[in-house]
């Protein structure tokens, strides 16, 4: 991303907040970020590969989602959901060209350009627009208060689009789509051909208009106890031991080409930017990040486990093994597992290979041996009776 770009574009800090956003969320079902850093030009972020395209790629392709498929996509999707709500995250922009597929069918939501945090849940809104037209919520688009059910909102239409290959509200303009949504209230009647009755009634709740009586307003297992829901294994799609309906070809491109777009590296404008105070300073908290770093996994611990999914009836996370467990439990368990696997000090100072001592420096704390030497590791015959206790060989 051209720095100077994002700064005529006044979308520069937007950029920092995504980037601080993704580096904290970490979920089977999402978009990983791997590493960010900048050079003097660019700013550079790194994510996994999904080979198999979005949504609206397959749309194009003319592709027939059926009822098995969509609810397979559905509850990938709820499952993202979720431990974005979990952790006060809206999206608000989930739409098909941000929902990939990874090359086992999987689908991983992405692009959190104008997502946000709440801080005060549930008391707190959002009210300034955001959004694809098409695909927001009525209280987004009208510019009225809105929170996580805004999200459940977008999910109907992807679903809708999904059955009758167009979305609920259509127009030329912003404006026209908010002259739909005020006069018209989205109510589907017959199923097609193939579809059931109960999917019916799961995205008619999830297309009302009013956010407080919309389906998952009380909590995401208004979603899962729905009758169109209520047996399906969350288990099995979650460690992604299900095969996928629907996998993709192995050479697949995604719908978004390579935009045109009319700015010029070399324009008068672009080299004003380039000088000026705030090209320098604009940038400086976007700083490098590396996913397998320590300081990095640190980071993450204040998010809640995305290794166990939330039962709302009894208020506990459970596990992926099926038991029911705290936040604080799943803590303790963790930070357990980080003590049992670190390396224990070492406070022997001397080794012997092929009958010769060598001096040695010891990081006693961790462990780690400070200087690399290069050692012979031929077998030795020994008497082990010679050897004092706390040596080691």
């Amino acid at each position: 991303m051209s720095k100077a770009k994002l700064i005529e574009q006044n979308c520069y800090e937007d950029i920092i907040y995504e980037r601080d956003l993704e580096s904290n969320l970490e979920h089977s079902f999402l978009t990983p970020l791997i590493f960010s850093f900048q050079d003097n030009d660019y700013l550079y972020t790194i994510h996994d590969l999904m080979s198999g395209g979005d949504l609206r790629y397959w749309y194009t392709q003319q592709k027939n989602f059926n009822e098995k498929e969509c609810k397979f996509l559905v509850a990938c999707i709820i499952l993202a959901l979720e431990y974005l709500h979990r952790n006060k995250i809206i999206h608000r922009d989930l739409k098909p060209e941000n929902v990939l597929f990874d090359k086992n069918g999987y689908i991983h939501v992405a692009d959190f350009g104008i997502a946000r945090m709440l801080n005060n849940e549930p008391e707190e809104k959002l009210i300034h627009i955001s959004g694809t037209p098409g695909y927001m919520a009525p209280e987004t688009i009208f510019k009225e208060k809105h929170s996580y059910t805004s999200d459940f909102f977008s999910l109907g239409v992807i679903i809708y689009e999904m059955m009758f290959k167009k979305r609920p509200f259509i127009g030329k303009n912003r404006q026209e789509i908010k002259d739909k949504m005020a006069n018209t209230q989205i109510k589907i009647k017959e199923p097609p051909k193939g579809w059931s009755p109960e999917i019916i009634d799961f995205v008619n709740k999830l297309l009302i208009k009013n956010p407080e009586e919309r389906l998952g307003n009380k909590g995401f297992s208004e979603l899962k106890s729905h009758p169109w829901l209520k047996s399906y294994d969350w288990k099995s799609t979650y460690l992604k031991k299900e095969k996928a309906p629907f996998i993709p070809p192995k050479k697949v491109i995604c719908s978004e080409e390579i935009e045109s777009v009319n700015l010029s590296e070399n324009s008068k404008n672009l080299k004003k930017i380039k000088s000026s105070e705030l090209f320098k300073k604009a940038f400086i908290n976007f700083k490098y990040y590396n996913k397998y770093s320590k300081t990095c996994r640190e980071k993450r611990e204040k998010y809640i486990n995305p290794h166990a999914i939330y039962d709302e009836e009894e208020n506990k996370f459970k596990s992926i093994d099926g038991k029911n467990q705290t936040k604080e439990k799943i803590k303790e368990e963790n930070d357990k597992k980080i003590l049992e696997n670190k390396l224990p000090p070492q406070p022997i100072k001397t080794k012997i290979f092929n009958n010769k001592k060598e001096e040695y420096k010891v990081d006693e704390k961790n462990g780690i041996l400070l200087d690399n030497q290069i050692i012979n590791l031929d077998l030795i015959e020994i008497n082990t009776n010679t050897i004092k206790i706390g040596e080691q060989i």
